[in-house]
């Protein structure tokens, strides 16, 4: 994502936000998830963060569901939570790792 796409994502969000107080309940979980598909692919292809890569072809692939089956997204949101909270705990202790002493 250039800096073109960087200001596209900004102009999504800015109108999502202001679209959210007329739209049904369920946008509001759609419109951050593809938020989070576009910043994992611009993390992904700048960094080669293969881990947000998985999560944006998830994404991707399963923003749909809130059409067509409610209970398999919200199911599907509770997974990627999950899989974040894992990954975010498995990256502080790498960290962790590099640093003398394991302390910040």
């Amino acid at each position: 994502m250039d800096k073109n796409g960087l200001f596209d994502l900004c102009v999504y969000i800015a109108a999502s936000a202001e679209g959210l107080k007329d739209e049904p309940k369920d946008y509001g979980p759609l419109r951050l998830l593809e938020v989070l598909a576009r910043l994992a692919e611009l993390t992904a292809a700048e960094y080669g963060d293969s881990f947000l890569k998985e999560i944006a072809e998830e994404v991707n692939g399963n923003q749909d569901l809130v059409m067509t089956d409610r209970k398999a997204f919200y199911h599907f949101l509770e997974q990627l939570v999950i899989k974040f909270a894992k990954e975010a705990k498995r990256r502080d202790n790498t960290r962790k790792k590099e640093i003398p002493g394991g302390h910040p």
